[in-house]
């Protein structure tokens, strides 16, 4: 007989959130926040990323990827966060919209390797259907199986992207995340309890960054928890961030996730992540 329990009881109560701005707009500053808060946070990214210099001496940790033999190869990022016991409270994937261009890359130089007349600048040359989907396919797994392992929180981060809007029988389009490839943006989402636009505003001589989590006809977002109930965050940071969903959680009566470790501290035996984006030895590509 299967295990019959309240709703949402296996899953846990852990963050899954996507957070899109356009570039510049603070995105990776506000991961910077997490070890601060006394989260012990390691941040994925392409060699392709910026990093903001408000961040570098934050305490978040990083491993760079390049390869899909980086992210789910024998001795890719998948199977250290699935298998380690690393005691990382926060996972963010910093940022989609350019990292899926990277790795689409490495599709490719699979692709010319095995059939090298595809490596031309004729109609008949470039990449096609095929090296889209196994892109489209593998980030899909490789979201699944991160948001899966159910032991820390997820963050993604991407660009904006003004996409048609669902309902709009008249037209019109609202912004939503970039995910390259037909129901990506909409799948990964769907893997998120969070999911927030953040922009910069101005007035007079000040600007700050707010994050927005409920819809409105510029944009998509969507908060699970019902924890912002102005629906954004003003100068969001790790902490106000927490605190607000933790609250939430404790008013409807959501298990506490496990506590934060205070910054500097490390659980359990495993090693850092190995710095990616080097080609290991001998690994396969595509």
């Amino acid at each position: 007989m299967p295990e019959i329990t309240q709703v949402g009881a296996q899953a846990g109560p852990w963050v899954r959130q996507m957070l899109y701005a356009f570039p510049g707009w603070r995105k990776t500053s506000f991961i910077g926040t997490f070890p601060e808060a006394g989260f012990k946070t390691l941040l994925i990214r392409s060699p392709m990323d910026q990093i903001p210099a408000r961040i570098l001496k934050s305490g978040v940790e990083e491993v760079v990827v390049s390869t899909w033999e980086d992210m789910t190869g024998g001795d890719g990022i998948e199977d250290f966060l699935r298998m380690s016991d690393h005691g990382y409270d926060w996972v963010w994937i910093d940022c989609w919209s350019i990292m899926q261009d990277v790795l689409l890359d490495d599709i490719w130089e699979a692709t010319i390797a095995e059939k090298p007349h595809r490596n031309n600048l004729t109609p008949t040359g470039g990449r096609d259907r095929g090296e889209y989907g196994r892109n489209m396919e593998r980030i899909q797994q490789f979201v699944r199986h991160i948001v899966g392992a159910n032991s820390f929180h997820v963050g993604m981060t991407a660009h904006p992207i003004e996409d048609a809007h669902p309902t709009n029988d008249e037209g019109g389009s609202l912004l939503v995340p970039y995910i390259q490839g037909k129901n990506m943006t909409a799948k990964l989402c769907g893997y998120c309890n969070i999911v927030a636009f953040q922009e910069i505003k101005e007035k007079d001589d000040e600007t700050w960054a707010r994050m927005h989590f409920r819809e409105n006809a510029r944009f998509y977002a969507k908060d699970l928890y019902d924890a912002f109930d102005k629906g954004f965050l003003d100068n969001p940071t790790a902490k106000k961030f927490m605190d607000a969903i933790e609250a939430a959680k404790k008013a409807q009566g959501i298990t506490k996730t496990k506590q934060p470790q205070r910054r500097g501290s490390r659980r359990g035996a495993a090693a850092r992540p190995q710095a990616a984006g080097r080609r290991r030895k001998g690994a396969a590509r595509g």
